[in-house]
């Protein structure tokens, strides 16, 4: 069996659930449509390139990044044991890595060419080769990691997670979204492709170059999975599953759920460090310089000069809880579909499971955001504590019911792109008053419009004027948890013959 064959059967296997492969392709288009002129736009405030559509470019490769990267992991992963019996087969390591890789390289060009559509629609794009080359290396770097991570995590829950926390520092505290020049950085994968594809040159890339540097990144990257997919295929062994037993009601419903949460340590470390280190960073590598902040106070809309580490620090917050409480709902809804249909079998009330589940959820999501705004508090001093709390809270709540959702429609990996997409736009861009004194017309529209309304509000002013936005993000809450309760009844409703 040559490797040519091998890839066309790993991409048909991959193309079995259709919607993985749409989504490869409209979300990039999508999420560059929406964020490339607001980057552009923070070009003229950050200090970027002269020509401020360069700025715009490395979306594109965020998009492409992300997309490849948790690809290549379910497709190592979601793969292993038939990879172990094909070697086993005499089908050498060495060719099933090399489809493998072939396999993941093509779904990563699928991503990369819808984001570089996208991005000539929306853009002038003024420097095509470097749009291009930027996003195929970003689209390689992040294969790799995706691919090497697949290789030794046997979890998919562990990986996808690591595989979010490494984009999310990139991306949020990279040279193109953070700005600033901080000895850290350097070490991010996407850090020398960025500055090439913005025409920035970094001065610290002696001896390569930063060209140089970035095909060292997307050639070794490469390279270094591979290898690692290759030791894996040929020497590991199959691993058992454990299946939980024995649940009653509600408390040991939620018992056994929050267990399976406490043995997973990437779940605990991400819901734990991640917010630390994110928010902490970007206090630290933020630029100090004034930016304009629109709030209402007295009744009165204003602008406020407001520093941007407190700016970015305080936007820092939503985002990351957006992420992580989403991909908490998501994972929630997604191990414990079969355990929940077997639970209505036995008797339990949807109610019952959907209070369990839920609880789990809301635990997750109430500890990211805790642990953020302690975080967030070393540096920055709302000026009313208690609405900013509040205000990320909601926006936990609001994207765990969203997570519950997505993961119920699209599944792991679909599930996977379209949580990478809305947060990122929705609080990211849209909602981000760090790249605009106030939100987009279309991002009035998104989930989290009020809740960080509410949060600028009680973050800049000291008194609350956001009582429409109270209201708002309400009605996105109720109307979110609603759904998520009627996706919980179905999937916990008994099997009738």
């Amino acid at each position: 069996m040559t490797t040519a064959v091998l890839v066309r059967r790993f991409l048909t296997d991959y193309a079995r659930q259709p919607v993985n492969l749409i989504l490869l392709v409209v979300v990039p288009v999508i999420f560059v449509a929406l964020a490339a002129s607001t980057i552009a736009d923070f070009a003229t405030l950050a200090g970027g390139p002269e020509n401020p559509n360069l700025l715009s470019a490395p979306t594109a490769g965020w998009a492409a990044a992300f997309l490849a990267g948790v690809a290549g992991f379910f497709l190592v992963l979601g793969s292993r044991d038939a990879d172990h019996r094909l070697a086993q087969a005499g089908i050498g390591p060495t060719r099933i890595a090399a489809a493998r890789l072939g396999s993941g390289l093509i779904l990563a060009l699928l991503a990369a060419a819808g984001a570089l559509v996208a991005l000539v629609a929306r853009t002038d794009v003024t420097d095509p080769i470097r749009a291009v080359s930027g996003t195929l290396m970003f689209a390689a770097i992040y294969l790799a990691i995706g691919a090497g991570i697949g290789a030794i995590v046997d979890n998919e829950i562990n990986g996808s997670l690591i595989v979010l926390f490494v984009w999310m520092l990139d991306v949020f505290l990279g040279p193109a979204m953070a700005g600033g020049e901080v000895l850290i950085t350097r070490l991010f994968p996407s850090h020398f492709v960025t500055l090439v594809m913005l025409d920035s040159a970094s001065g610290h890339s002696a001896p390569f170059g930063d060209l140089g540097w970035a095909l060292v990144w997307a050639i070794g990257g490469l390279t270094f999975a591979g290898w690692l997919f290759h030791s894996a295929t040929r020497g590991a062994a199959r691993r058992r599953r454990r299946t939980p037993r024995g649940f009653a009601r509600f408390t040991a419903g939620f018992r056994f759920g929050f267990r399976e949460y406490r043995r997973n340590p990437a779940m605990w470390v991400l819901l734990v460090a991640l917010p630390a280190f994110f928010i902490t960073l970007s206090f630290y590598i933020t630029p100090d310089m004034p930016t304009p902040v629109r709030v209402k106070e007295g009744g009165q809309s204003l602008i406020q000069a407001v520093s941007m580490v407190d700016v970015h620090g305080a936007i820092m917050v939503p985002i990351t809880v957006a992420f992580l409480a989403g991909l908490a709902g998501l994972f929630v809804v997604q191990s414990s579909l079969e355990a929940d249909g077997r639970l209505a079998v036995a008797g339990f009330r949807s109610r019952e499971i959907l209070g369990a589940r839920l609880a789990v959820i809301g635990l997750a999501a109430l500890l990211t955001t805790v642990v953020s705004l302690l975080v967030t508090a070393v540096d920055f001093s709302p000026r009313q504590w208690g609405w900013f709390a509040i205000a990320n809270v909601m926006v936990a709540a609001t994207y765990g019911m969203l997570g519950v959702i997505t993961g119920s429609v699209f599944g792991r990996v679909g599930g996977l792109y379209v949580m990478f997409l809305v947060p990122f736009v929705d609080v990211g861009i849209a909602q981000n008053v760090m790249f605009s004194s106030q939100p987009p017309a279309w991002g009035r529209f998104l989930p989290s419009h009020g809740a960080v309304r509410l949060m600028v509000d009680g973050a800049y002013t000291s008194s609350l004027d956001q009582a429409g936005a109270i209201v708002l993000a309400l009605v996105w809450l109720i109307a979110l948890a609603g759904t998520a309760g009627a996706i919980f009844h179905r999937i916990s409703a008994p099997e009738t013959v």
